[in-house]
């Protein structure tokens, strides 16, 4: 198996066009050692293919559904549909393929970014102690470090708490192109959301993905906050607001050391029991990625 790096990811968020019109894009996975890929992989993929699509604007937000389970084995196609491209802003949806079989899709709004009219962005959400004093997390990405704050195994279903986890990452190095940017910062957003939500329920935890729980990442919505730039260490805040009927509601924020927010994030998910005879069908609780 090829080892995850952070290099190998930001070359995968790089899709490759297809044709001169820019309208169809091919990009390859990691799946990690799984057998299906993150959809936060394809989401930051999507942003770039539409970047490529509509060049010299900035991505604002997006919002992606993954209605199948994409395979690293296969190659995915991207296909850039513009809804409007107007003076300032436009739109246009994306649609993540592997032949016949429709994965994901994702509108996706940019703009020219303008002067400030007004401003705030310091966030003053809960304090925390910083990363020096988190707990070192495993997720295989050699090139990224994480750091979890008072919480030193996220799947355990013994450490119960309030659902909110403050994870801290820090990469090697940060791609000096702005979409690819915005896809690193996308790439975390659907890791730790799961996790979140199981974390003030005693006996359930992330540990038990695919033995006595059927997970999913349905959609996940994200909104930059110019500029998307950062020096170290940036913190990802879950909170999750809601969950029953067999589905979770994440809310995030992505905050420098400094407390400048840089993006906002929300997730959807699937958290039900199996079926007899494992009826329910799965695909991984949170990417390892």
């Amino acid at each position: 198996m090829t080892e995850s790096t952070l290099e190998r990811m930001i070359a995968i968020f790089d899709v490759a066009p297809l044709d001169p019109a820019l309208t169809r894009f091919k990009g390859e996975s990691d799946g990690g050692g799984r057998q299906v890929v993150d959809g936060s992989q394809i989401l930051a993929q999507s942003l770039v293919a539409a970047s490529k699509a509509l060049p010299g604007r900035t991505v604002r937000s997006a919002h992606a559904l993954f209605v199948a389970a994409a395979s690293p084995a296969k190659p995915l196609e991207f296909t850039v549909t513009p809804v409007r491209a107007g003076r300032s802003f436009a739109s246009a949806t994306v649609m993540a393929s592997q032949g016949e079989r429709t994965c994901a899709t994702a509108t996706v709004l940019l703009d020219h970014p303008q002067p400030d009219v007004i401003r705030h962005d310091q966030w003053a959400g809960p304090p925390v102690a910083g990363p020096a004093a988190a707990y070192p997390a495993t997720m295989p990405l050699r090139g990224r470090q994480l750091r979890i704050e008072d919480i030193r195994d996220y799947g355990n279903p013994d450490e119960v708490g309030p659902p909110a986890i403050d994870a801290w990452l820090r990469y090697d190095a940060v791609p000096e192109r702005d979409d690819l940017r915005r896809a690193l910062v996308a790439h975390f957003t659907g890791h730790l959301s799961i996790s979140t939500t199981m974390r003030a329920h005693p006996g359930i935890g992330t540990s038990q993905a695919h033995h006595t729980l059927s997970t999913a990442v349905m959609g996940i919505a994200v909104s930059f906050h110019d500029p998307v730039e950062w020096d170290g260490w940036i913190r990802y805040h879950h909170d999750s607001t809601y969950v029953g009927a067999g589905m979770s509601y994440v809310r995030g924020q992505v905050v420098t050391v400094g407390g400048r927010l840089i993006a906002s994030f929300t997730q959807d998910a699937m958290i039900r029991a199996f079926e007899p005879a494992g009826a329910a069908v799965s695909v991984p609780v949170e990417s390892r990625l």
